[in-house]
């Protein structure tokens, strides 16, 4: 809502104004659009909107002053929302958000490892896990304290609010159930009703996303990789190979004839690199060591996060635009292969496909040579 109110190029040439007068030594910080999937835009949208609020209020202040009627109506009622309850809870989620921001970011690295993205989870569990103590909420409580005095905002004002009625068709009943929610009036219902909620919910789905099962999982993983150090370590190794369905006695004679093969491969100079590699020197034994090869492939295909895949779909609305509407499938799958591969796009040679189309194409037009 603020920042479809300053998209206005009015609003927005006061808000400059009153940024420039308020922020003289700090860089100056833009609203940001507020996205629903990236948890790192949503929390650089929150400290622009924290930094940025003095200047946010004076602008609401001087347009309510404009003879505008319906800017200064729309002004009176956002800057009508930016109460104390507001800051305090931009000040509890931008600190929630900074503690799970670094998280997110680490896990968009196509280079993170399962077993790093599990200590990454449980350091960011117990982080959270202690910010729900009463010294937190009272620092959360200065911090915003503070900000309400730096930007002009009402301490301890409550709204008048018109006292509920019960709807007529259930006048004639016992209801037992919460009709409709129940207003925040105070601090510590804020406390009780939005600050440990929003903790616990953190704390939860966090958990549920990297259980203990799935932490099994991600070391077996991890034992896969030639340059970890738990590298086909057995202990590693049997809470995947248990959740695969691989038994212990399958196991271990497997692990034993492939050490003995990997030690005459590094005899004979060949060294692996990474799971990939391992794959491929396990590809000739796959009917003799069956069970670690399924595990091989196991790990190869499971993603530390879905960023891959994001980009990738981003870069096809990139190229799927109006001006190649009629282009058929197999053109947008090559296409998307160039632009999603650019490692290998660049490394082509751009003149030798030219060379290539042109004579495979003598009765073009263009000439290309």
């Amino acid at each position: 809502m603020l920042y479809n109110f300053f998209a206005n190029s009015v609003a927005h040439d006061i808000f400059i104004k009153k940024r420039r007068e308020m922020e003289t030594t700090s860089q100056p910080v833009e609203l940001k659009n507020l996205s629903e999937t990236r948890w790192s835009c949503q929390y650089t949208a929150l400290v622009a909107i924290r930094k940025s609020l003095p200047a946010v209020k004076a602008t609401f202040t001087e347009i309510m002053s404009q003879p505008n009627a319906r800017r200064k109506t729309e002004a009176r009622a956002v800057s009508g929302l930016i109460d104390e309850q507001f800051v305090l809870l931009l000040t509890l989620f931008e600190d929630l958000f900074r503690v799970t921001k670094f998280m997110s970011d680490q896990l968009q690295s196509p280079s993170l490892e399962l077993s790093s993205a599990m200590d990454l989870a449980d350091s960011v569990i117990a982080t959270l896990t202690g910010r729900r103590a009463e010294e937190s909420w009272r620092e959360i409580r200065d911090r915003a304290s503070d900000l309400c005095t730096k930007a002009n905002v009402n301490h301890n004002e409550t709204p008048e609010r018109r006292q509920a009625q019960p709807p007529r068709h259930l006048q004639e009943f016992v209801v037992e159930a919460q009709i409709e929610r129940t207003p925040v009036t105070s601090l510590d219902a804020l406390r009780t009703e939005c600050f440990y909620p929003v903790i616990d919910r953190l704390v939860v789905e966090m958990r549920r996303r990297f259980s203990t099962e799935a932490g099994g999982v991600l070391s077996g993983v991890s034992a896969l990789s030639p340059k970890h150090a738990s590298f086909l370590d057995k202990k590693c190794l049997q809470p995947m190979a248990k959740f695969y369905g691989v038994t212990e006695e399958n196991l271990t004679p497997e692990l034993h004839q492939v050490k003995r093969l990997l030690e005459r491969k590094k005899q004979q100079g060949h060294e692996l690199k990474d799971t990939a590699e391992f794959l491929a020197l396990m590809r000739p034994y796959k009917d003799a060591f069956t069970d670690l090869h399924r595990l091989i492939c196991i790990s190869l295909t499971l993603p530390v996060t879905s960023a891959g895949c994001e980009r990738s779909f981003s870069c096809l609305r990139r190229i799927k635009n109006y001006l190649r509407n009629s282009s058929g499938d197999a053109r947008n799958i090559n296409l998307g292969l160039l632009a999603i591969n650019k490692q290998r796009s660049k490394a082509l040679d751009v003149q030798r496909v030219i060379d290539i189309f042109a004579s495979n194409h003598n009765n073009r037009r263009i000439v290309l040579l």
